[in-house]
This record gives C-alpha cells, sequence and structure tokens, in this order.
C-alpha cells in the first residue's frame, strides 16, 4: 500500500491528540459510509483500551517485554469499526513494532566523564522501565539490578519518602512532565544543582524550573528554546559534557587572573605601607602605574588564553556563590607575604632601580605559577610555548631595559642604570620567588603521595 493514496481515500473527521498523560493518540476517519477509530501509543495504553482475553493479554505482554529488553520502543495499535462518544474504547488490537533508536557511540564515554567529574546522570524518560533500563544499561548511567522508578510509583510516594529515595534512582520510566517537573525541584530541594534537556512543549516547566534549562538544537520545538538558557545545536550529550569541562576551564582561567591580579597588588599595597612607615625607598607614581598597567594588567590578559586543565574533570562540583573561596584569600595572601619579604630584601640594593626591577621580574614568575594553574613547570613546561604566553612573559622584559639605559626614559621614570652586580642581585631575588613556590609544590607533592595508601 502507498500511504499518499491510502489517505487521499480517506477524510480524517477527528482527533484526539497525543496526551503525555495517558500516552496514545486517535483520530477518526470516514471513507464514504464507512467510519473507523485508530489509536496508537504505550503498549500497556493501547492495552487498556482493547478487549482481550486475560491468555491474549499476557501473550502480548510477554511480546512486548522482549522487543523492549533489546532497548527498542514500542508503539502499539488498535482500531474499531464505526465512532461514538467513547473513541478509546472496546478497541481490537492490531499489532505492536518495535523502534530502534541507538545510542551515539560517544554517549557512553561521555557518561563516564560526567560521573569522573561528581555529576549525577539522571534519564527521565516517556518509555517502559524495560526499554529504560536497557539504554541506560548500554549508555553506561546504571548497572545490572540498579532501582527503576515508573511515573506509576512515583505517584503513590510522598514527596518527603521520594527525598530518601532519589539518591539511589537514576531512572524513571513512563513519566509525564509533572513527574519531570517535581523531580526537578525535588533535586533542587537535596540542593543539587540541576540541569535539564529537553525538547517539547511538556518540557517547557521543568526547563524553566531548572537551574540550567538546555534545549535541544535540531528537534526542539520554538517553545523548548525559548524557555531554555542554553541550546545544544547538535542534541547530543557528549556535547553537553563537552561544555561542562569548557565551563570549567573558562572558571579556572578567571580565577587565575583575578589571583594573579590581586596578589601582585597585595603585595604592592604591603610593601607601600611598610615602606612609608619604616622610610624605606618607595616606587614613583608612574613606576606604579606603568607596573600596574604593563606587568600586571596586560600579562592578566593572556589568561584568556591560557591551556585546560587535564584533571578539570576529575574534580568534584563545587556549590560556590563566589569565584575565590577561603583557601584561595589564604593562598593570596601567603604569596602577597612572600613577594613583600622578597621586595624588603631588593632594597639591600640601595637603589630604587633595583627594587623596581625586582618587583617586574617577580610578578613575570608568579605569572608562570598562575598560567600553570599552580602545577610544576618541570611537569608542564610544553605549557609555556604558548605564543600568547610568550609575548606576555617576554614582552614587558623585553621593554624593561629601555627604562634602564635611555636617558630620557631614566628622567621620565625616575630610573637609573644598573651595573651587572645590581641585575644579578635582582634577577636572583626574583628566581627564589620561583624556586621557594617550586619547592613548596613538590613538598605537597610527595606529601600527598605519601599519604595515599
Amino acid at each position: 500500500l502507498v500511504p499518499d493514496q491510502v489517505r487521499s481515500k480517506w477524510k480524517m473527521t477527528d482527533e484526539l491528540q497525543f496526551n503525555p498523560d495517558t500516552k496514545r493518540m486517535t483520530v477518526v476517519v470516514k471513507r464514504g459510509d464507512e467510519v473507523k477509530v485508530f489509536s496508537k501509543g504505550a503498549p500497556e495504553s493501547i492495552l487498556a483500551i482493547c478487549t482481550l482475553t486475560e491468555p491474549e493479554r499476557t501473550a502480548i505482554l510477554q511480546e512486548f517485554a522482549k522487543f523492549a529488553r533489546e532497548g527498542l520502543r514500542i508503539i502499539a495499535f488498535s482500531y474499531k469499526e464505526g465512532s461514538g462518544r467513547e473513541l478509546e474504547k472496546d478497541q481490537i488490537f492490531l499489532g505492536f513494532v518495535g523502534i530502534a533508536d541507538p545510542i551515539r557511540p560517544e554517549v557512553k564515554d561521555a557518561v563516564a566523564v560526567a560521573h569522573r567529574a561528581g555529576i549525577k546522570v539522571v534519564m527521565i524518560t516517556g518509555d517502559n522501565e524495560l526499554t529504560a533500563e536497557a539504554i541506560g544499561l548500554e549508555a553506561g548511567i546504571i548497572g545490572q539490578g540498579e532501582d527503576i522508578l515508573t511515573g506509576k510509583q512515583l505517584d503513590d510516594f510522598s514527596d518527603e519518602e521520594l527525598l530518601t529515595i532519589l539518591p539511589k534512582v537514576k531512572i524513571f520510566a513512563r513519566t509525564t512532565p509533572d513527574h519531570k517537573y517535581r523531580l526537578v525541584k525535588l533535586f533542587q530541594r537535596q540542593g543539587e544543582i540541576v540541569a535539564v534537556t529537553g525538547d517539547g512543549v511538556n518540557d517547557s516547566l521543568a526547563l524553566k524550573q531548572a537551574d540550567v534549562g538546555v534545549a535541544m538544537g535540531l528537534t526542539g520545538t520554538d517553545v523548548a528554546k525559548e524557555t531554555a538558557d542554553m541550546i545544544i545545536t547538535d542534541d547530543n550529550f557528549a556535547t553537553l559534557v563537552a561544555a561542562v569541562e569548557q565551563g570549567r576551564n573558562i572558571i579556572g582561567h578567571i580565577k587565575n587572573a583575578i589571583k594573579f591580579l590581586l596578589a601582585c597588588n597585595i603585595s604592592e599595597v604591603e610593601y607601600i605601607l611598610l615602606a612609608v612607615a619604616l622610610k624605606l625607598p618607595v616606587f614613583t607614581p608612574l613606576q606604579i602605574l606603568y607596573i600596574n598597567l604593563v606587568t600586571d594588567g596586560l600579562p592578566a590578559i593572556s589568561f584568556a588564553f591560557s591551556p585546560r586543565s587535564d584533571g578539570v574533570m576529575r574534580q568534584q562540583p563545587q556549590k560556590i556563590k563566589s569565584i575565590l573561596d577561603a583557601s584561595d584569600f589564604k593562598h593570596l595572601l601567603s604569596l602577597g607575604t612572600l613577594m613583600v619579604l622578597l621586595f624588603l630584601i631588593s632594597t639591600l640594593g640601595v637603589s630604587i632601580t633595583v627594587l623596581f626591577t625586582t618587583v617586574i621580574l617577580i610578578q613575570h614568575f608568579a605569572l608562570i605559577d598562575f598560567w600553570l594553574s599552580h602545577k610544576l613547570i618541570i611537569k608542564q613546561f610544553h605549557l609555556l610555548r604558548h605564543p600568547v604566553f610568550l609575548l606576555a612573559f617576554f614582552g614587558p622584559i623585553a621593554i624593561h631595559p629601555l627604562l634602564l639605559y635611555n636617558p630620557t626614559l631614566n628622567r621620565v621614570f625616575g630610573t637609573t642604570p644598573l651595573n651587572p652586580d645590581q641585575l644579578i642581585y635582582s634577577v636572583a631575588i626574583s628566581l627564589g620567588y620561583l624556586l621557594f613556590v617550586e619547592g613548596i609544590k613538590i613538598t605537597k607533592s610527595h606529601s600527598g603521595k605519601s599519604s595515599t595508601p
């Protein structure tokens, strides 16, 4: 039969659109005096409106189960002659089809990455529990024998009862949009940050309620896209996991830039306060401006191009409301104090230019540490070959000799030429910062290894 030819002979006179609660739809068609009612939908929903003996019903359910265990999505069909007030009643069962919708090859790896990153992956689906289990096992969302809850079971539990069950359940089958919305709210009550994917109009409530609503760009409806916070253009779960990784790296880059600027500025402020109190050499206003613009500000921009952290997807999610936490500020204070001590030592060189040079060099060595996200240089040295880093690191250093040995710039910036001994002294003090920081990293690394069972 050619579908278009069949449709041309029959006229649809009535329609019950797909109902997410009953999970079926029905149409009434007419050809001359002949009237038929056709229904399609979830197997158990279609069986509920068919007249069958108990052995027939049992045999059909067994066949459903065989297909569902293979991960096939089942759609059943039924009909009856004539029409009436109760269209979806006393129908004759026609049969069913199993639709193969295999998961993408990259999904299993993406789920594994999400699990390592501390992200709990939960499937909320309208499919029956057998199909959901087969897909969940294939994707690595659940293991063999793990619990699966159905929409009917969800209705039997109160919110308080579900709150005790949710941590153990990763698949919810035969659910409605209201179930999805309810589950999102319950996960949020547990303190979870919830991201929800959806493509239909009925998903809009859950997408709106979620902390991050994610709509499908290819199959998603306009309502879903407008409601969501972001859109995945290729409808691929692996892309969503990659977006999480990208987001974590961006946050890391922002943190490093902020910490670099704060560490440099804290040290400068601390030194100036001490210098005024102890009557030590103090930077000129133009020197401070130069340091802030050229050796603080411009290198900080380079963090936008800093390398991805390989371990970012092995870290647990951090539920913080500020970019920097208490440990970050403690670290910044310790770095700032170390810089100030080195600044004070550099004042023994008598010349303010020695101090000025030392500050610039120390901040450049600090740039290395923050660029590598506080990882050991010896293990991450290849990351320092990035063109942007090389420009940020060597650019100001290349300019600095002009400030030291150009008479005009000497007058403008209040500097004096340094002899070789003074240069070596300044470089040695600056290297002391890098050696001390690297030594702390090595100590922590060996301490961590020794404490590992």
